[in-house]
């Protein structure tokens, strides 16, 4: 695999898919791809550009990565709202993405970031130098096992594979500062295995919904883009 690499972007879809899918929430973050070296980590942006500087505190915890991974995911920020609970903030996401190197380094002091990992692209250690092939029940169990052994700020990301508890995934979320803001709609973003719409360069492809408000009880669903993924288990 070489740098860098592409990632699958989303596409949209009217329905919400039945059938052999894990539902997984969509954080509101930065896309990062870490790459751990042989001696050390480098972190790309969803474009392609080198944003390791921007995510230090990310790059000294994916250090205990085994050489030669690749994940994934989002690099977020939590903050607190006025009552103390701990909310994951798009904005102080691209505060520190938007900053000069000493500001970056101040606003990591004051908001350490946390990385949301939803895929394991490569695992040579595990056998796996390119785990794009593979279904996502294959990916999903290599990237729980990785993570097993890593623990925070490097966490997989919260997944049902039932299709009746995604909307409660996403109002609990929301509850625990997972998710979006309270009393928005919390989109839902889905990810499809091979044979079904994927992105050839990536292994799948993704499509997005949004779910309807807490008054509606998540009983509709509205097209938008992020917030909840599902991906094909095959």
């Amino acid at each position: 695999m070489e740098w860098p690499v592409d990632v699958a972007l989303a596409r949209p879809l009217t329905q919400l898919p039945t059938g052999p899918w894990a539902y997984e929430i969509k954080v509101d973050g930065h896309r990062t791809v870490p790459w751990r070296t042989a001696d050390s980590v480098r972190l790309q942006s969803r474009s392609g550009r080198d944003v390791t500087a921007l995510w230090m505190d990310l790059v000294l915890a994916a250090m205990r990565l085994p050489p030669s991974v690749v994940l994934d995911g989002e690099a977020v920020v939590y903050s607190a709202d006025d009552d103390g609970t701990a909310r994951i903030s798009f904005a102080a996401a691209q505060s520190r993405a938007l900053s000069r190197p000493r500001r970056v380094r101040e606003l990591a002091e004051r908001h350490p970031a946390t990385y949301v990992a939803f895929d394991v692209l490569a695992h040579p250690a595990a056998g796996f130098p390119d785990l794009r092939p593979r279904p996502h029940t294959e990916r999903r169990q290599s990237l729980l096992d990785l993570l097993a052994d890593i623990g925070p700020p490097i966490v997989p990301v919260w997944s049902t594979t039932d299709r009746d508890e995604s909307p409660a995934l996403v109002r609990s979320t929301r509850r625990n500062g997972r998710g979006r803001d309270r009393g928005k709609a919390a989109p839902v973003r889905l990810q499809v295995g091979p044979g079904v719409g994927e992105d050839q360069t990536c292994g799948h492809g993704t499509v997005n919904f949004d779910w309807a408000s807490d008054d509606q009880e998540g009983s509709s669903l509205r097209q938008a883009d992020s917030a909840l993924h599902s991906r094909n288990q095959r």
